[in-house]
């Protein structure tokens, strides 16, 4: 998704919707256009006035300064000196508001109320090198894991090893490479607590560090999916979404109406 799309997909807006220039409109117009709006595709105007007021809510949930989290052209998981940031981080994080309920058997039956009323992914600016020591950690296990699994399978190709270990006990070869891989994984996760806090020392690799979203889990924000206790973080070259709040109109001092603010006309 190429920035330069989201002004081009504005200028097309079906002029007849229910949601025109709205919060709403700008953000779902901004990632994909109104050809992909799901709020175009709900019957009613009264369904999609109440989608346009929960966008509302779920704005009023965020800090004012959120885009600021990848829009400022800075990478926000740098210790230290912040480098020039070259791709962007996405973390899945909700929020218990705005009220929804449901059905309590697969949408039906008595309405309970949901553990998630807003859902957003969240981006965040990053440099090349947080990028690729986030991916490490998050990759180094599993790695160790599969490379053991795979050096049993090749040790197993020998019969000078296979066929003594098929002739003691038939399943021996699969408990064989079962237990490599299990010794991948106590190797993976020595590797990995040795390499996290090498990172840690040069990357914010705890997301409460960054001030953004340590404001919003101080708005009952939660991560939605984590795993060994850390987020769930993917990377892209490109952005999801330019905004999420709508930025605000600049104001041209040469206009005619323009009237700087000061104690004597406040």
């Amino acid at each position: 998704m190429q920035d330069i799309d989201f002004d081009m997909r504005r200028e097309n807006l079906d002029e007849s919707c229910d949601i025109i220039n709205s919060d709403i409109c700008y953000w779902m117009s901004g990632r994909m256009g109104c050809a992909h709006c799901y709020v175009r595709s709900l019957k009613g105007a009264e369904k999609k006035t109440e989608v346009k007021d929960k966008w509302l809510e779920t704005l009023a949930l965020l800090p004012d300064e959120i885009d600021d989290l990848h829009d400022t052209g800075e990478c926000q998981f740098c210790k230290g000196e912040k480098q020039k940031a070259d791709t962007y981080a996405f973390v899945e994080m909700a929020n218990p508001d705005p009220y929804y309920e449901k059905g309590i058997i697969f949408g039906f039956g008595k309405k309970v109320r949901t553990p998630v009323g807003s859902l957003m992914s969240i981006q965040a600016s990053a440099c090349k090198d947080c990028r690729r020591r986030i991916r490490m950690l998050d990759y180094s296990t599993i790695l160790l894991v599969v490379a053991f699994m795979a050096a049993a399978i090749i040790m197993l190709m020998f019969p000078q090893i296979s066929v003594p270990m098929g002739s003691l006990f038939a399943p021996l070869p699969i408990i064989f490479i079962g237990l490599m891989g299990l010794a991948g994984y106590m190797v993976g996760r020595f590797v990995h607590s040795v390499a996290y806090k090498n990172v840690s020392e040069k990357v914010k690799i705890d997301f409460t560090e960054i001030p953004l979203i340590s404001k919003m889990l101080r708005r009952n924000w939660f991560f939605f999916q984590t795993t060994n206790n850390l987020p769930r973080v993917s990377f892209s070259r490109h952005k999801m979404y330019d905004y999420l709040r709508r930025p605000k109109p600049q104001i041209d001092p040469a206009d005619d109406d323009y009237v700087p603010l000061d104690n004597m006309n406040i």
